[in-house]
C-alpha cells in the first residue's frame, strides 16, 4: 500500500499548478492597476491640454472684451434714458459695448468653469484656484463697466470719486493704468492665472513626452510592474 505522506508527481503538480495559478492573479492584479493608472494618467493629460490651450485662447478673448476701441453698432441696442442726450449716450456705450462682447463669449467662460473643476479634481486645489481668477478677472470688469454704464463720470467730482472712476476705467480697458498710477488688477489676475496653470500642467505634458518606448526585457520587466 502506498504512504500517502510520500512525495509524488502528483502533489508536484499540484504545487505547480497553484503557483501558476497565482502569478497569473497577480500578473492580472498588476495588469489591472497598470490599465487604471494609465486611464488617469490619459485624463490628466487631456485636461492639461485643455487648460494649457484655454489660457492662450483667454489671452485674445480678454483683449477684446477690454480694447477701448468701441463701434456704435456695438450699443445700438442698448436701452434709452429719457432726456439723455447723445453725447452721454455715446459715452455709456463704449460700456455697454464691454458688456456686450463678454456675454459674446459666454461659451469660453462656460467652457472655463467645466475645465476648472475638471482640473480641480486631476491636479488638485491649486488648479481649480488658478482658473477661477480668470472669472474673478471677468466679473471686476463686468462689475466697473456697469458702474460706468449708469454713470460714465461722477456727479461729485471730489477726489475720492475721481479716483474711484478710474479704478473702474482700469478694469474696464486694457492699458489705462498706464495714464493713472492704479494697478491693473485684471491683467495681474490673468498672468497668474496663465503662471499656474502653466507650471501645473505643463510638467504633466512632458513627463509624458519624455518616456523612452521600452521594449524586449524591458517590455516585460514592464508588465511585471518592475
Amino acid at each position: 500500500m502506498n504512504n500517502p505522506w510520500a512525495f509524488g508527481w502528483t502533489q508536484l503538480l499540484t504545487i505547480i499548478g497553484l503557483v501558476i495559478t497565482i502569478l497569473i492573479a497577480l500578473g492580472g492584479l498588476r495588469s489591472f492597476e497598470r490599465w487604471r493608472k494609465e486611464k488617469i494618467e490619459e485624463k490628466r493629460i487631456d485636461a492639461a491640454v485643455d487648460a494649457l490651450v484655454l489660457i492662450r485662447e483667454m489671452k485674445w478673448v480678454f483683449e477684446n472684451i477690454r480694447s477701448p476701441m468701441s463701434f456704435e453698432y456695438e450699443w445700438k441696442e442698448m436701452p434709452e434714458i429719457a432726456g439723455e442726450n447723445e453725447d452721454k449716450r455715446r459715452k455709456r456705450g463704449s460700456f455697454y459695448a464691454v458688456l456686450k462682447r463678454i456675454e459674446g463669449h459666454r461659451d469660453f467662460f462656460d467652457r472655463a468653469w467645466k475645465l476648472q473643476i475638471r482640473c480641480g479634481a486631476l491636479f488638485g486645489q491649486k488648479a481649480e484656484d488658478a482658473l477661477l481668477l480668470l472669472q474673478k478677472a471677468r466679473r471686476e470688469v463686468e462689475v466697473s463697466a456697469g458702474m460706468l454704464m449708469r454713470d460714465p463720470v461722477p456727479e461729485v467730482r471730489t477726489e475720492d470719486n475721481k479716483r474711484t472712476w478710474d479704478k473702474f476705467r482700469t478694469d474696464v480697458w486694457a492699458g489705462y493704468n498706464q495714464v493713472t498710477d492704479l494697478r491693473d488688477t485684471v491683467s495681474e489676475k490673468l498672468e497668474q492665472c496663465q503662471q499656474s496653470i502653466e507650471g501645473i500642467c505643463r510638467p504633466a505634458l512632458d513627463r509624458q513626452f519624455g518616456k523612452k518606448k521600452r521594449t524586449g526585457v524591458g517590455v516585460v520587466l514592464g508588465w511585471l510592474g518592475l
